[in-house]
């Protein structure tokens, strides 16, 4: 999917937690925020929401009140909806089942994709309706308020913000500029796809950094876990999933083709917990119940249990046999002057 450079250049960009552009001929700096940023972000976001409920705009709440009962989005495409999701649970199931038939396994990844377009399809019939809600309007001006904040040129004197105030930002003349600044942004923002992450977690390059930070104790990137990107954590996530793969018995161990795919890995990883959780649950049940009354002190090879123990009262003790023949012989003993 990627060569070892595209690697390299992805990796840098999650260990700077910045990336390099150019929108209309000009060199752009996008830094990913800090948490004194993120702060800051959200106090936008509560005065923006003010603002649109006291201009008119309403609640997401009230405007799925509103659809719900106009039926914008009618039962019917719900019942549809629950009945893709279901679907789309089922495939998954029988694509865990399907690890070593590869052409079985493309086919049902193709139904799978298709379904997944079906509910994208249902949802955004739903989503776009929302698009007017009070909430969707502070969430830009927040979103926005980050990309000033985090977006830099440089300058003869050094690295300087883009708009000087976030106000210049909001008046930009150039909307087209400001919007692809902006979107760049986002996508930046949002992180590396999970699909690259994923590739990038199993790949050489990184794994050797990554298993040698965690024999040696040293910071993953070199930053406290306080100050991760999207990106460090996702990589971080998938690092130690692919790790708890790899340190998996022979027998449990899915083979390597499975692993190197992502839909069918999930899918064999999903049916692997659920069979670890029935026997697990199987096996409390024979705990459980299966040893019923009284233990036996002698039905192992070898028990020791003091008066003090809590146990002690709880067990039978079986009577060894040199002891029960002198019990025996003591009892034909008493007997037989009995009868004298």
């Amino acid at each position: 999917m990627l060569t070892d450079e595209e690697v390299e250049r992805y990796l840098n960009q999650i260990f700077m937690g910045r990336k390099l552009i150019y929108v209309d001929d000009q060199l752009i700096l996008l830094k990913q925020p800090d948490n004194e940023i993120k702060m800051r972000a959200n106090l936008i976001y509560d005065d923006a929401y003010n603002k649109a409920v006291s201009s008119g705009l309403i609640s997401t709440k009230d405007l799925q009140k509103i659809i719900e009962d106009r039926n914008l989005f009618s039962e019917r495409d719900q019942q549809e909806l629950d009945g893709l999701k279901s679907q789309l649970e089922a495939q998954k199931i029988l694509l865990g089942k399907t690890t070593m038939v590869k052409a079985n396994q493309e086919r049902i990844k193709k139904n799978i994709d298709r379904i997944k377009k079906e509910i994208f399809v249902l949802e955004s019939k739903l989503t776009s309706k929302l698009a007017m809600s009070a909430e969707n309007k502070a969430s830009e001006e927040k979103a926005l308020y980050i990309c000033w904040a985090c977006t830099y040129i440089e300058t003869d004197t050094g690295i300087e913000k883009l708009w000087p105030d976030f106000r210049d930002l909001l008046k930009e003349s150039n909307s087209t500029f400001r919007n692809e600044v902006f979107l760049e942004f986002l996508k930046f923002k949002a992180g590396i796809d999970t699909r690259l992450i994923r590739f990038i977690a199993r790949h050489s390059l990184w794994r050797i950094r990554y298993v040698t930070s965690q024999k040696v104790s040293e910071d993953l990137f070199g930053v406290p876990t306080s100050q991760y990107t999207n990106d460090m954590l996702n990589l971080a996530y998938w690092s130690n999933f692919y790790q708890s793969i790899y340190e998996m018995m022979p027998k449990d161990r899915p083979p390597d083709t499975i692993i190197d795919d992502d839909e069918a890995l999930d899918a064999y990883m999903k049916a692997y917990y659920e069979e670890r959780s029935r026997e697990d649950a199987a096996d409390r049940d024979k705990s459980k119940f299966g040893n019923r009354g009284k233990l036996s002190a002698f039905n192992k090879e070898e028990v020791i249990v003091t008066r003090s123990h809590e146990l002690y009262e709880d067990i039978e003790y079986d009577t060894p046999r040199e002891a029960q023949r002198i019990k025996d012989k003591t009892a034909v003993s008493k007997k037989a002057k009995r009868r004298r």
